[in-house]
């Protein structure tokens, strides 16, 4: 049988046609319009902020009685000896915070990786406290208290401060070692606000001395939030200024920035570090902005190592992870122009 002319061509033009029908009609996914379908990035598996952990359970004591007494954390069922190599972190909580559960994320995540965990009371319950004058005196007894209950004598502390426990940290570096209390190898202040003598709250709060006399080997990471509406960042250049003699490169100061490219957003306020706190979830805020610093300035002191990590300024020392179309989440920023 013969095909009649431009048989072929037509067939070949149907054809196509019908393919072109077909793509049409096939349902495509939606495209992401400015990361509205993107999500942020998860908990790294290891490292530094990591979730690969050395213990599973946390278990919680209690000594003294409110405002001097103290919450203790540590690894579930270890031997005292085992616990005694520990390296111990002085967690000082934000005004009104007294529940520890306001940080639940922020110290499981610190004790699972090997830290015993102290959380002085150091104020009455609730936010009608107007005298904060004993507020370090209480710190310094609920720490005693609880570094004895564990039956504990380290060397050094690690301390960390969200808020005015932030300010009250800084105080610890002038107080603690006239109280007999361990010196401080690691100083972590996150968003610093309650300093009665910084010039930012007209004399209320705790009073700090104009300056510090660090002692030897002290790292300092220092870190405030891009949408902190609440104290700002007065406090936190205020203290900077008094631990002039802490050495380059022994120091950092680093401005978490919010991200609002997906969903949920990432907003670095005041309250970014209450982890489980408010109805709040921890996030790539948490996991990149405080625990991975925090993690890598105990490994720093402890050993030497993570370093780059803790105190670093280069992109891989600042970046805050991925969200889930491969976008970078907006980096800490160095403020390189403090002296």
């Amino acid at each position: 049988m013969v095909s009649k002319p431009g048989g072929l061509a037509r067939g070949w033009r149907a054809l196509a046609v019908a393919c072109v029908v077909l793509v049409l009609a096939t349902p495509f996914p939606p495209v992401p319009v400015d990361g509205a379908e993107a999500s942020p990035p998860p908990q790294s598996l290891d490292g530094p902020g990591g979730r690969t952990y050395a213990f599973a359970e946390v278990e919680r004591a209690r000594v003294g009685e409110i405002p001097s007494g103290a919450s203790i954390f540590s690894p579930e069922g270890i031997p005292d000896v085992e616990r005694s190599r520990m390296p111990v972190v002085l967690f000082l909580h934000g005004f009104g915070a007294t529940d520890p559960t306001t940080y639940r994320g922020w110290i499981t995540h610190l004790v699972r990786r090997g830290n015993t965990v102290i959380y002085p009371d150091y104020q009455p319950e609730g936010f009608l406290v107007l005298d904060q004058s004993a507020f370090v005196a209480n710190m310094l007894a609920g720490l005693k208290r609880g570094l004895d209950a564990a039956g504990l004598e380290p060397g050094e502390v690690h301390v960390v401060g969200h808020s005015l426990g932030a300010v009250i940290g800084a105080a610890y570096l002038a107080s603690g070692s006239e109280a007999g209390l361990p010196p401080v190898a690691s100083l972590t202040l996150v968003a610093p606000g309650g300093c009665g003598t910084c010039g930012t709250m007209s004399g209320f709060g705790v009073p700090l001395p104009d300056r510090f006399e660090p002692p030897k080997g002290l790292l300092v990471n220092i870190v405030t939030g891009s949408d902190d509406t609440i104290v700002g960042d007065g406090d936190a250049l205020a203290i900077w200024a008094r631990l002039a003699d802490v050495p380059q490169g022994r120091k950092r100061l680093v401005e978490v920035q919010s991200d609002r490219y997906g969903s949920p957003e990432l907003v670095a306020d005041h309250l970014f570090p209450q982890s489980d706190g408010f109805g709040s979830e921890v996030d790539a805020l948490d996991w990149y902005g405080v625990w991975r610093p925090l993690d890598s300035l105990i490994a720093c002191a402890s050993d030497g190592t993570f370093c780059e990590i803790a105190l670093g300024t280069d992109a891989a020392a600042l970046e805050m992870g991925e969200w889930s179309d491969g976008r970078p989440v907006a980096p800490m920023v160095v403020d390189a122009g403090r002296p």
